[in-house]
């Protein structure tokens, strides 16, 4: 999941690779990711 994090931190997005061997859990992982990213706050300058 480290990696995971990791890649969604680094593109800021849900638009990511899922790890090779853990197929199931990235796309839960991706499929999760979205929804609570347009959930979050947008930072404002």
């Amino acid at each position: 999941m480290a990696v995971l994090h990791d890649e969604a931190q680094a593109a800021r997005s849900a638009n990511i690779d899922t790890v090779s061997g853990a197929t199931v859990t990235s796309n839960g992982y991706i499929r999760s990711l979205q929804p609570a990213i347009d959930a979050a706050p947008v930072a404002r300058s």
